[in-house]
């Protein structure tokens, strides 16, 4: 009977380490960038990308649809488009501000019963995990480094990528409703004062309507542009690939990381699906693992709807 106790201590012990590896997964969940010099240089792409959003935001929505607010098509208009302006803007805060994921203190010393070769920076003196690559202008080593993206100066790794691809999403949506309800009242401007000689004031109805023009042909041209990048990105999220990794893959290889589209998905917005719209990192919605310790593919497990590719 004594064999088929657990000691007590270790029981404890392992709780105890649990709630420790809990709070450090919290506590990195949260972590955000601290204000280095370098960052502080780079916040001029971020004001460029800001003066372009508030600049199509103030087109499109004080000079097309305020002048018709309390209407019923305007407010179904605006209470969609803000839906999908805010998150922007939330997981825009989110892409420059979230930590993309730092090699833990003291990581890979300890080696165990592994007896693969570790990678080792020289630059951060640390063990580098799997998928962990050193930023050159970031300065640092980052968990699952995707790239570094210079419109939210900061680097898309583990942590911030669900943001990333969130923000994508997010800025698509909100410029497809730009282009889409602008079309024909830009239409409507035109004709009004190349046939209307009645006008008044003129020039500032000139002046309106180019702005709202100018603001549509930017949305146009960043709808043009984001279609392939998103369709890029998803495509990498769900073969669980990152864009550096893609870089130095085999044509058609399949990632050795790739554990089902399914739960590929899951290891970046977490396995909520409810959820998987929300900026925000909760213990429902964070990506599943930590960024250090990856499934790889012998060990997948294929959902009951998925296939084995033919080998």
């Amino acid at each position: 009977q004594a064999l088929l106790l657990k000691p007590r201590g270790r029981r404890h012990s392992g709780g105890r380490n649990f709630v420790r590896w809990h709070s450090a997964a919290l506590a990195a969940m949260l972590r955000t960038r601290p204000f280095t010099t370098q960052r502080i240089y780079g916040m001029g792409f971020i004001v460029i990308v800001l003066m372009i959003i508030l600049g199509i935001h103030s087109c499109f929505v004080f000079i097309n649809w305020f002048p018709k607010l309390w209407r019923g098509d305007a407010v179904l208009v605006l209470m969609l488009y803000h839906v999908f302006f805010f998150n922007l803007l939330a997981s825009f805060y989110q892409c420059i501000m979230t930590d993309p994921g730092v090699v833990p203190p003291n990581w890979g010393f300890y080696m165990g019963d592994e007896t693969k070769r570790r990678r080792y920076c020289k630059m951060c003196n640390v063990w580098k995990p799997d998928r962990t690559h050193h930023c050159s202008i970031c300065n640092r080593c980052i968990l699952n480094m995707d790239h570094h993206c210079p419109w939210i100066n900061n680097c898309v790794g583990f942590y911030n990528r669900k943001f990333f691809i969130q923000l994508l999403v997010y800025v698509y949506l909100s410029l497809l409703v730009v282009v889409l309800f602008s079309v024909f009242e830009i239409y409507y401007r035109f004709a009004r004062l190349t046939g209307d000689p009645n006008v008044k004031n003129k020039t500032v109805e000139w002046i309106l309507a180019l702005l709202l023009s100018g603001a549509f042909l930017m949305s146009t041209l960043l709808l043009c542009t984001l279609t392939n990048f998103i369709k890029f990105h998803m495509k990498l999220v769900l073969e669980n690939y990152t864009t550096i990794e893609n870089l130095e893959r085999e044509e058609s290889a399949a990632s050795k990381f790739d554990i089902g589209r399914r739960r590929n998905w899951e290891q970046v917005f977490g396995n909520n699906s409810y959820l998987w719209w929300l900026p925000m990192h909760t213990q429902a919605s964070r990506p599943i693992g930590d960024g250090v310790r990856w499934r790889v593919h012998y060990t997948r497990i294929i959902d009951e709807d998925e296939e084995l590719p033919h080998e």
